[in-house]
């Protein structure tokens, strides 16, 4: 009889460890919370090919948006814990939405498995405004109180507190105009309806000359464009404000699952071709361990709550 146990025992292990193995045998769903088209759809589609490519199976982009980000984070916290539904998107509705609003996840309900790149974000304005720098633009601003607009996808996002931290720190008041995603703001902002845009996707109209950098937000310039001075170095200091993505697991996925994912995702951003693709989209790759991203995620959640109180941001 022992050895009938022993012997079952080993077989049930073997089944697991020989199911683990086939992992994925089936399309792997990447739930962003945000439309397409936008800031944090297009990583993502980056990081899909690139798992694709190294684990053999499809991994399939979901955009569940709605409610700045909180519908796409609810529905993986629910989902099964199989490693077949992850989320892959930025760390604003865990970090900052639960501060705005009463959300039904904890930021502790999604496990962290691997990033994939650091935002960052740019002042831009159309090639002609009459402002080519943070000063230059708070100088037209408190000429013309009231009168400047900037954008953002979406009331609660990061990039909306990132704009009214500025107007607090600058003294000035440029009124927020929030759109469903950078991407429907863009056209707007080159048609000259919206003065300005806080957000990654008009990188390329800056390669062709259309729009204009003020500034960086980020800890240092962006390797593509030098010539931009970050905040800090104008003189304003909303930078601890860090939007990065990655991918998340609901809690009960199996450790060696998360391990296979983040083994290839660590392989994934240190990639040349990676790199340069993120690169072109405003995000600059990292790795970190995910007991690493728990600490940051802690030590950025106080960071958000002291910026919430300071702009008095609400959700309208």
């Amino acid at each position: 009889m022992f050895f009938r146990i022993l012997l079952a025992l080993g077989i049930t292990a073997a089944m697991a460890g020989s199911a683990l193995a086939a992992w994925p045998e089936k399309p792997v769903k990447l739930v962003v919370p945000y439309p397409a088209g936008g800031a944090a759809d297009l990583p993502a589609r980056v990081v899909a090919d690139g798992l694709q490519r190294k684990l053999g199976k499809p991994f399939i982009v979901e955009n569940r948006a709605g409610a700045s980000g909180q519908v796409g984070t609810e529905s993986v916290v629910r989902s099964v814990p199989d490693g077949y539904t992850l989320y892959c998107g930025p760390n604003a509705p865990m970090v900052l939405l639960p501060q705005l609003r009463s959300v039904n996840y904890k930021a502790s309900d999604l496990t962290p498995v691997a990033p994939y790149g650091e935002l960052v974000y740019a002042f831009g304005v159309l090639k002609d405004a009459p402002y080519n720098n943070l000063q230059e633009l708070i100088t037209h601003a408190k000429a013309n109180p009231g009168k400047l607009t900037f954008s953002s996808p979406g009331v609660g996002t990061a990039t909306h507190l990132r704009g009214e931290a500025f107007n607090m720190l600058a003294g000035v008041q440029i009124t927020h105009i929030p759109y469903r995603t950078g991407a429907e703001a863009l056209p707007d902002m080159l048609a000259g309806r919206v003065d300005m845009m806080i957000d990654n996707l008009f990188f390329q109209q800056v390669r062709i000359g259309q729009v204009k950098m003020l500034g960086v937000i980020s800890g240092r310039r962006h390797p593509e464009f030098p010539q931009v001075a970050t905040f800090a170095e104008q003189g304003y200091q909303i930078e601890p404000l860090r939007v990065w993505g990655g991918i998340h697991a609901p809690l009960g996925v199996q450790q060696e699952i998360m391990d296979i994912i983040a083994k290839a995702m660590a392989e994934l951003n240190v990639e040349p071709e990676v790199m340069e693709r993120m690169l072109k989209i405003g995000f600059v790759t990292f790795n970190a361990k995910p007991a690493e991203l728990r600490e940051q995620m802690k030590a950025e959640t106080e960071t958000y709550r002291v910026w919430v109180e300071r702009t008095k941001l609400k959700l309208e």
